[in-house]
């Protein structure tokens, strides 16, 4: 089955409704670690709503391989609406700089759109496609999210990159 097939079974699954829990969260802080085909490092981010439906996010990545480091740096507005009483719509739209080692010192826009929902109470599960202007790809990422009370909760994502390939990262999060 292809990303992009499994991505809109995701999506229909979890705007289903079948799940009733807690909304998701937009106010949190986040580290972790990512893994790519040639490169890893560590990520981090933070998230704050404005509005019940308006949010800001900063998401740095400082990743390395051997010889040379890569930093990538967005700066997001971004949209939720909810589908269900337990899912949201979620989308980005925002400013990247990409700055590599290896001559490329790049920025442009990235932009997101996706699905986070709260498949128990204490799971959430999301699936989301963006795009960077930098890197010229598009990436498709799937995430589950153990959240051990209100405030804290670890998560394992998977995807697949046009120009880094595929990854995995994992990352704790507290929200507030």
């Amino acid at each position: 089955m292809s990303l992009t097939k499994l991505f809109v079974a995701t999506t229909i699954a979890l705007s289903s409704g079948l799940a009733m829990a807690n909304n998701v969260s937009y106010d949190y802080v986040q580290g972790g670690l990512i893994d790519y085909d040639q490169v890893d490092g560590v990520n981090f981010k933070f998230s704050k709503s404005f509005t019940d439906n308006f949010y800001g996010k900063v998401d740095y990545s400082d990743l390395e391989n051997g010889g040379f480091d890569i930093s990538i740096l967005r700066l997001n507005a971004g949209f939720n609406m909810e589908l269900t009483n337990s899912t949201d719509f979620v989308a980005e739209l925002g400013y990247e700089d990409f700055d590599a080692d290896f001559g490329i010192d790049d920025n442009g826009y990235n932009i997101m759109a996706g699905v986070r929902s709260m498949f128990t109470n204490d799971l959430e599960v999301g699936a989301y496609v963006s795009h960077s202007d930098v890197l010229e790809s598009t990436d498709i990422t799937f995430e589950g999210r153990y959240h051990f009370d209100r405030n804290m909760s670890v998560a394992l994502e998977i995807g697949n990159d046009d120009e880094l390939d595929e990854h995995i990262g994992v990352n704790f999060r507290y929200s507030f």
